[in-house]
């Protein structure tokens, strides 16, 4: 199969022009309307309708592209894991993971194995969900933490739950529900929310706690970020569900967060790929268990709301 045709596709598809694709892979027109068509002959597949002098993807060329662009990202990945390998011995870890994690427990994690060994050096990658469970399965990365269930079972990864944290509603400190102890979900029908799109895995657990209570939730404003919820939030656009790992105390000046009333917890767990484990993975889990429990100690709302497993 010819990978440099199947990289020009995609460009093709991204930028909507030939000649726009032909100028990133450093072809010229005609060199790419050649490697195109021998694609096209190649797979005995038409991608592209050539009426009118202008490229548009048939029927065909949209269903190939949905099926094999997860695999060319995973082509795009061969220089990452090839760096990964290579720089092993030279104490650099990888870490994969999504972004409200990243800020509230991966940065604060590195900066304190950082302190304790200065030769350690990480990278920390943001992805999707499955991203981050097939690329970790790959060797990818070193380690993925997300929070459980994981989205796709049948993808071989060792899942090792890490800690629990318990959902909670964020508001800002001069909101009147700010002097209750737990927010019920009936409480929470009465108030605007802000909150993520429909699907997403914050919205999922917002329907859910309300819909136990048979509610359903008043979204005012929806979003694509967790991290852009607390921002509309402190704003005064309404409350959002959220928990203490994925808001640091750094970033809670002027907000305080309530427990939701119920037993509503959320699992966050360390995936590893089948076999052997770098050995900055367990130095990574431990200083991260070291960093819950100094979090745990420092803040006394944290020490209710979040504990290791």
């Amino acid at each position: 199969m010819n990978i440099k045709g199947l990289h020009l596709f995609r460009q093709v598809v991204a930028t909507g022009s030939l000649s726009e694709a032909a100028d990133r892979l450093n072809l010229s027109p005609s060199a790419a309307s050649r490697l195109l068509s021998q694609l096209e002959n190649e797979l005995a597949l038409p991608l592209f309708s050539r009426a009118r002098r202008t490229l548009s993807l048939t029927e065909a060329g949209t269903s190939f592209y949905q099926q094999i662009s997860n695999t060319l990202d995973g082509i795009d990945e061969i220089p990452l894991i090839a760096r990964d390998l290579r720089n092993r011995t030279r104490n650099w870890l990888s870490v994969v993971t999504a972004a409200p994690l990243a800020n509230g427990l991966v940065v604060p994690t590195i900066a304190r194995i950082r302190r304790q060994n200065a030769d350690v050096q990480c990278t920390v990658h943001i992805e999707s969900r499955f991203e981050i469970e097939s690329k970790v399965a790959a060797r990818g990365y070193n380690i993925g933490l997300i929070s459980l269930p994981v989205e796709n079972e049948i993808i071989p990864v060792d899942i090792m739950p890490v800690l629990r944290s318990r959902l909670s509603v964020l508001m800002p400190d001069t909101h009147p529900f700010a002097r209750s102890e737990e927010i019920s979900p009936q409480q929470l029908a009465e108030t605007p929310l802000v909150t993520l799109a429909a699907g997403q895995r914050w919205r999922n657990r917002l329907e859910e706690a309300m819909g136990e209570a048979g509610l359903r939730p008043q979204v005012s404003f929806e979003t694509g970020s967790t991290l852009v919820t607390v921002e509309m939030v402190r704003n005064g656009l309404g409350l959002t569900l959220i928990d203490a790992v994925t808001l640091p105390a750094s970033a809670q000046t002027g907000l305080v967060m309530r427990p939701l009333e119920g037993d509503h917890w959320i699992t966050y767990a360390s995936l590893h790929a089948k076999g052997p484990r770098a050995d900055l993975c367990e130095v990574f889990l431990d200083a991260l268990s070291a960093h819950v429990e100094e979090r745990r100690a420092a803040e006394p709302q944290t020490a209710e709301l979040v504990y290791l497993i």
